[in-house]
This record gives structure tokens, C-alpha cells and sequence, in this order.
């Protein structure tokens, strides 16, 4: 049992390295997918847009808290869409940081969840406090004057409250999206979609057989395809109006390396060329369906995003997997093919009183959910699924 009555000491790093995976592992929380491994691959990448740290705590100088967190130059244009986003685009040509703020995000760039690894010995609320103060300190010295925590979902509960009643302001994010795979084969989960759903899958499933024979592999290793993969993800980003980093080629090697048994990718080929690939987290009854890439060139000819996905819910219902991850974005498909919604949350605090007071309307304006169509229209997909 640790002794909590003696000094805590914190610091931060600047490199995974000088954390033992056995600590960081200890300190998770068991269902975390997206652990050592991912963190590792992360700082591995070299991402350009953020500069990852992590805040550990020691208690008698055993590791009791790693909490990561970055820093980053961000664009308002991540949560404003549509016209507005355009319109912010036309004034960036003169004013290159309009609506831009260097920003501390605690968390982890891309990650599904807020993951912070607390030991359960310790009162978790007392550790964030003054892991917060400690963030504070560095984050004037960096000239932040706004610290963002996100990607809180209802397992967050007691921190929610904690920042809720410090000063922070809460925002609805993008959710992301889970199916729940109850069926026992593709077609029982194809016979349970929403009528017009159903028929509009078999259709692009029969049009896609007719036209060419697809075929899907799983493997751990694309050495030697790393090109034509990084190629098929370059194309969905530049196609996605959600970009909150590119990634590199080297995540996409590393990954697998780092998260053995783990990240498989889903790689499909027309008459042997690459033309698709899913990079997916496998872990207990979980998959998460992490990142995509399309040639865009077949790729409504073929629907590569439906004949893909059936492989993937085949392949789920054959592994035993009973939850399939999607991510954000994309809705209306999703909501389509059953998927619910997953909330996630943001909450913001600025160092500036005046701008914290200011925080909620401003908030009310650019929360996310309020550029995306389907997001505000979710009455009419009641009863899609049966």
C-alpha cells in the first residue's frame, strides 16, 4: 500500500522513454486500447503540429500518476465548417493567424478517449488538482494562456464534475460512433438495417461483385507496401473536412511494431493492386476502426466504403468482436449502418479572466456539432435499425 502522507513530486518529460511500460501499464485503466504502444508510435512520428509531453507524479519515488498532454498552434477552422470555415480561409491569405491560439491539450493527439492513468491508491481528484497547477506553470512559461482537456466520455464523470466546479467551460465534441454487433453472420446484420438502408447496401455489395472481385487481407506487416498505404491515406485526409494532423509514414510503420497482436491492417486489392486499407485496434471484444484510405479514382465505382465495411463486420462476427468503432464524422452513413453515438466532451479554461467569462457564448458559437447536417437533424434516424 503506498503511503499518501508523504510529498508528492512531479516533472515532465518530454519522451515516453524515461516511463517503464510496466508503469504506465499499471497506472491505465484496464480497457485501454490505445496504451503504451500507441503513445510510443505517436512521439515516434515526428507530427509537426504538436509537441507531446508527459506530467508524472511519484510518491516515494514509485510512479503514481502519467498524465500526457501537447501543446499546438490550433485552427479554429477544426470545429467551424461550411461557409464560415471559407470565409476564414479567405482572411488567412493576409492575416496568417487569424483564429489561430497556442493551446495545452491534456490528452493525447488522435486518441478515442481521454486516457490519463491515475493509481487507484491515490484520490484522483486531489492528483489532477495539482497536476493542474503544475500544468499552469508551464503553460505561461510557453505564453499558453488557454488549457483544453477532451475527448471526456461518461467514464470521466468524476473529473467532469471536478472541472466543472474550477472554472472550466464544458463543450459538446464530435462524437464518435460504435456498433454493437449483435447478429451471428453478415446477412443477419445486413436483414436488420432499416429497410431503404438495406436495400441500398445489398445493391452497392451486388453492383461491386458484378463489376470486379475484391479481396481483403489482414496483416501486421506492410514493409513493403508502405508507399501505396500512405498513398490511400494522404488521399481520404485531403478529402476530409476534419484535419486535425497529418500523420506520417512512420506511424503508420511503426504501429504495428509498437502494438503487437494488436493494429492489423485490412488491406484490399483489385487484380492485385492496393485500392483500400483500414488500420484497425483489435483488443478483447472491441475493434477500432482507426484510420482509412480509398483510391478515390474506382472508388464509388466499386462502393469500396461499403464492400470494405461488410468484410470488416464479417470478419468481426467471425473473430467474436462485439463492438465496432468508427470514429467521427461521416455521420449519416454511420447512423445508417447502426452505429450510435458516443458523446464526447471538451472543457476549456483561460488564464485571462475576462476572456473565461467570455468563454460560454463564444463556445455556443463554433461548438462543432452545430456545422454538421446530420448532427442536426438526428430525428429522422429513429428506427433505422431493427
Amino acid at each position: 500500500m503506498q503511503e499518501t502522507n508523504s510529498p508528492l513530486t512531479f516533472a515532465i518529460v518530454d519522451t515516453i522513454n524515461t516511463i517503464p511500460q510496466k508503469d504506465w501499464e499499471r497506472l491505465s485503466p484496464k480497457d485501454t486500447i490505445e496504451n503504451y504502444g500507441y503513445h510510443k508510435t505517436l512521439e515516434e512520428s515526428r507530427l509537426k503540429e504538436f509537441s507531446i509531453f508527459y506530467l508524472t507524479a511519484k510518491r516515494n519515488n514509485a510512479l503514481v500518476a502519467i498524465i500526457p498532454f501537447f501543446t499546438m498552434d490550433f485552427s479554429l477552422t477544426t470545429l467551424i465548417r461550411g461557409p464560415l470555415q471559407r470565409v476564414i480561409f479567405f482572411i488567412r491569405k493576409f492575416f496568417k493567424r487569424f483564429l489561430m491560439v497556442r493551446l495545452a491539450f491534456i490528452g493525447s493527439p488522435t486518441a478515442e478517449e481521454l486516457y490519463i492513468g491515475i493509481s487507484n491508491e491515490e484520490n484522483k481528484t486531489d492528483i489532477f488538482s495539482k497536476a493542474l497547477s503544475k500544468l499552469y506553470e508551464v503553460s505561461r512559461a510557453k505564453r499558453i494562456k488557454t488549457v483544453i482537456i477532451y475527448n471526456l466520455t461518461n467514464k470521466h464523470n468524476e473529473l467532469r464534475e471536478y472541472l466543472h466546479s474550477n472554472g472550466f467551460t464544458m463543450m459538446e465534441d464530435l462524437p464518435t460512433t460504435r456498433l454493437e454487433i449483435k447478429e451471428k453472420s453478415l446477412e443477419g446484420y445486413i436483414n436488420n438495417l432499416g429497410p431503404s438502408t438495406r436495400k441500398d447496401v445489398r445493391r452497392k455489395l451486388r453492383k461491386s461483385a458484378e463489376l470486379t472481385k475484391l479481396e481483403t487481407e489482414v496483416t501486421d506487416n506492410i514493409d513493403n507496401i508502405i508507399d501505396e498505404v500512405y498513398q490511400l491515406y494522404m488521399n481520404n485526409f485531403n478529402d476530409s473536412d476534419i484535419r486535425f494532423e497529418i500523420l506520417t509514414p512512420d506511424f503508420f510503420l511503426n504501429i504495428c511494431r509498437n502494438m503487437p497482436s494488436i493494429a492489423k491492417y485490412f488491406i484490399t486489392r483489385n487484380d492485385g493492386k492496393i485500392v483500400a486499407f483500414n488500420l484497425c485496434f483489435i483488443k478483447g471484444d472491441t475493434c477500432i476502426d482507426k484510420f482509412i484510405g480509398f483510391d478515390y479514382s474506382i472508388a464509388l465505382k466499386y462502393n469500396l466504403y461499403y464492400t470494405t465495411f461488410a468484410h470488416n463486420i464479417g470478419w468481426c462476427i467471425k473473430n467474436d468482436i462485439r463492438f465496432y468503432q468508427l470514429g467521427q464524422g461521416d455521420y449519416d452513413a454511420k447512423i445508417r449502418l447502426g452505429a450510435a453515438l458516443i458523446p464526447l466532451s471538451i472543457y476549456v479554461k483561460s488564464f485571462n479572466p475576462v476572456l473565461n467569462l467570455l468563454m460560454k457564448p463564444i463556445i455556443k458559437l463554433i461548438e462543432p456539432q452545430k456545422f454538421d447536417p446530420a448532427l442536426r437533424n438526428l430525428e429522422k434516424y429513429k428506427n433505422l435499425r431493427k
